[in-house]
């Protein structure tokens, strides 16, 4: 019997690794129609999602990034207001979804066309993983890489590339594997682990 995964993140990075992560698990998860939160909606609305993760049978999967070690997820939990659903997964990429994406630390180098070396071994203690993949980019031998993750211009607003969701999505959709990316990201295996072990009350 599988069960079905309501998935709530902030951006389709998160959505590609996410779904990428419960098809390489050993369940059968079927996610239905995703929604797209912002943090602040996360935060108003987790509440009420606990509340309705009691009611139904189905996973309740929430997946946002910490950003900052102020960001506490313990704190995050305790703020819920109430005991936390055993149908709600409440989960923190940290400091960002690029750490787990960087994690799979192989293939993300030959994807990029760098040095290994170039890619932290400590996804966790990245504090700015966009910023990180940014400076690695501009060590890749492929142009096309370095258009489309470096921003044209240095007065330029935006802090990657024109090309950065398309490339880093691809890369997920292509190479990326959770059981090379849980070595080198702890927040990662935990959340890895969970999905791998999650049974629905009663089944």
């Amino acid at each position: 019997m599988g069960i079905h995964v309501r998935l709530f993140v902030e951006d389709q990075l998160t959505r590609d690794v996410v779904e990428k992560m419960l098809r390489q698990t050993e369940q059968n998860y079927s996610v239905l129609e995703p929604r797209f939160w912002n943090k602040d909606e996360i935060r108003m609305k987790v509440r009420g999602l606990n509340h309705a993760a009691k009611e139904h049978g189905s996973l309740y999967l929430v997946v946002t990034n910490q950003d900052t070690l102020a960001n506490c997820p313990a704190g995050a939990v305790e703020n819920l207001g109430a005991p936390l659903s055993a149908n709600l997964l409440y989960r923190f990429a940290v400091m960002e979804i690029e750490a787990w994406v960087m994690a799979d630390r192989e293939n993300f180098a030959d994807y990029l066309s760098v040095d290994i070396r170039s890619v932290p071994q400590l996804l966790d203690e990245v504090p700015k993983p966009k910023e990180k993949i940014v400076a690695i980019a501009r060590k890749s031998r492929s142009k096309n890489i370095r258009d489309d993750l470096i921003p044209r211009h240095s007065r330029s607003s935006s802090k990657v590339g024109p090309n950065y969701g398309g490339v880093l999505s691809d890369f997920v959709a292509e190479q990326w594997s959770v059981s090379n990316a849980q070595k080198y990201s702890p927040s990662l295996k935990r959340t890895y682990q969970r999905l791998q072990t999650f049974q629905l009350p009663g089944s």
